[in-house]
């Protein structure tokens, strides 16, 4: 399947209609994760692709026969979650460089670490962005550095998943040289936006980059 940017929807706190419109036109492929399916049925559009173990919602068999349109995968492996088996079957079916995700970020507080958690293990070359009304987190690798415009008083908080070497930050009010971030070590919240042209590398490690989109 070619699909080189993907966006997965989640079954957490659920996206503005416009918000799904808007990222299912910029990507490729579009996937509904198990109850993230419910999204695109309150906003009256469908995804090419429903994946999941079916524990959250209405039979995918159902959907398989009243949906011609959408690939179906069921898939009943209690030990790995909804999130993980669509990162599996997008890292055997594509050549994925770009993911957008969305329901995956508010709710339960455990959801939402483990999403972070699930998302740091991406390879590092591919884009990963998690999207809400609210925030709107990128991954940081050192294949991946971030390059924000257009967000000049916003705040801006960088939490290391993996011990970061080598952070460096072009933009913010208190930019970063060369900073060792960890959680048992140094970190970086609450920066601002001091910029409309935004720049956070690393060397080695894994970041996310978390933007409050309300000032």
């Amino acid at each position: 399947m070619v699909c080189e940017k993907a966006l997965l929807v989640l079954a957490g706190p659920p996206p503005s209609n416009e918000l799904l419109t808007w990222r299912m036109e910029e990507t490729d492929c579009s996937i509904a994760v198990d109850g993230g399916w419910n999204c695109f049925v309150r906003a009256g559009l469908l995804p090419q692709i429903l994946i999941g173990d079916a524990d959250s919602f209405l039979s995918f068999e159902q959907v398989a026969r009243e949906q011609s349109k959408v690939s179906v995968h069921q898939m009943d492996d209690q030990e790995t979650t909804d999130f993980e088996k669509a990162l599996d079957w997008l890292d055997r079916e594509t050549l994925l460089q770009e993911i957008i995700i969305l329901g995956g970020l508010g709710g339960r507080s455990d959801h939402s670490c483990t999403n972070w958690m699930i998302a740091s293990r991406i390879d590092a070359g591919c884009s990963v962005v998690f999207d809400s009304q609210e925030e709107w987190v990128s991954r940081i690798t050192p294949e991946t550095p971030l390059s924000l415009r257009g967000n000049k008083g916003a705040t801006l908080s960088l939490i290391p998943m993996i011990p970061c070497t080598g952070v460096c930050s072009q933009g913010l009010r208190w930019n970063l040289e060369g900073e060792s971030l960890s959680v048992t070590g140094k970190l970086s919240q609450s920066n601002l936006c001091d910029s409309d042209e935004v720049k956070v590398s690393c060397e080695e490690g894994v970041l996310f980059a978390v933007l409050r989109k309300t000032i």
